[in-house]
C-alpha cells in the first residue's frame, strides 16, 4: 500500500494548483531583457502577473540591466522598478568592483532609498575575486549597516568559489550573506560554510532542481539556513516551489523556506 502524503500544504497545492495560505518570499530574482536570450516572461509587469498567479508576495531582485549595466547608469532599473511596486520588490544594488569609485560614491542609496536590503555582487561575471581589494569597502559598508549580501557563487568558477565566500565570511561577521545557488560543484562545502557561520546561508536558486537537494541542506544545516529563490524570469517560481513542497521535510520548515527566514532576515537589519 503506498503511504498516504502527510502534507497539508502539497495537498493543498496540489488540489488548488497555487500554494494559497502561506506567503512566498523569492530572494533571488532579475528582470529585463538580457543580451543573446530569450525570456518570454522578462518585463516587470509581466513577472508581477506571475507573482499573482503563483501567490508570491514580494521578490527581492537586481534588474539584468544593472548586472551589466555601461559606465555611469547605476542601478537606474531596479530603482524605478521598486518606485512602481513598492510593495512587491525590493532591491538589490549591484556592486562592479571594476568601477569601484563610481558605485562606492552611490552606495549610500541603500540606506536613504526605500526599498533596498542590501548589495548584489557577480564576481566571476565582473571578473574580479570576492576577496580581492575592489570588493572591500562595499563589504565593510555592508557590514558597518548589517546589509544583506547575495553573492553569485560557483563551485570550480574563478572568483566566486566556496574558497573566496570562506575568506570573506572570516572578515566580515555582521552582514547577512546569501550564497546565491549555493556554489553548484562545491555545494557541501557552501553547506559546512552555512554551519560554521552564523550570517552565512543557502539560496536554492537553480541549485533545487538537484534530486534530494532540498532534504540535504535541511537536514545537514537546518531549515533556518535555507532561502527561496529562483532566478525568476529564467525559471517558473513553480518549478522552485514544487521541490520543496515535495521534499522530505516538515511543513514546519517548508514555511520557513519560503518566507519566514526572509521575514527574519528583514527584521534583523
Amino acid at each position: 500500500m503506498k503511504a498516504k502524503n502527510t502534507s497539508e500544504l502539497l495537498n493543498g497545492f496540489t488540489e488548488y494548483g497555487r500554494l494559497n495560505g502561506v506567503k512566498i518570499i523569492d530572494t533571488h530574482t532579475h528582470m529585463g531583457d538580457i543580451y543573446g536570450t530569450s525570456l518570454p516572461v522578462s518585463g516587470i509587469d509581466d513577472c508581477v502577473s506571475l507573482m499573482d498567479e503563483e501567490n508570491i508576495q514580494s521578490i527581492w531582485c537586481s534588474a539584468h540591466g544593472d548586472l551589466f549595466s555601461p559606465a555611469g547608469d547605476v542601478n537606474r532599473e531596479t530603482k524605478a522598478v521598486m518606485q512602481r511596486y513598492p510593495d512587491r520588490v525590493r532591491g538589490y544594488y549591484v556592486f562592479n568592483p571594476n568601477q569601484k569609485e563610481l558605485y562606492l560614491s552611490r552606495i549610500n542609496e541603500t540606506l536613504n532609498i526605500p526599498g533596498y536590503i542590501g548589495l548584489k555582487l557577480l564576481p566571476n561575471y565582473h571578473n574580479y575575486s570576492l576577496d580581492g581589494g575592489g570588493y572591500a569597502e562595499a563589504l565593510e559598508f555592508a557590514d558597518k549597516h548589517r546589509l544583506i549580501v547575495l553573492c553569485h557563487t560557483w563551485g570550480g568558477k574563478p572568483h566566486n568559489s566556496t574558497k573566496e565566500v570562506a575568506n570573506i565570511l572570516k572578515r566580515y561577521k555582521n552582514l547577512r550573506f546569501i550564497m546565491g545557488h549555493s556554489a553548484p560543484g562545491e555545494t557541501d562545502e557552501a553547506i559546512r560554510l552555512a554551519v560554521a557561520h552564523g550570517n552565512a546561508y543557502l539560496d536554492l536558486c537553480d541549485i533545487h532542481r538537484h534530486g534530494g537537494m532540498v532534504e540535504k541542506m535541511v537536514n545537514r544545516a537546518g531549515a533556518d539556513k535555507v532561502l527561496f529563490g529562483t532566478d525568476m524570469p529564467w525559471y517558473d517560481p513553480n518549478y522552485c516551489i514544487g521541490s520543496i513542497l515535495c521534499a522530505k521535510i516538515t511543513d514546519g520548515d517548508k514555511e520557513k523556506i519560503f518566507y519566514k527566514n526572509a521575514e527574519n532576515l528583514l527584521k534583523s537589519k
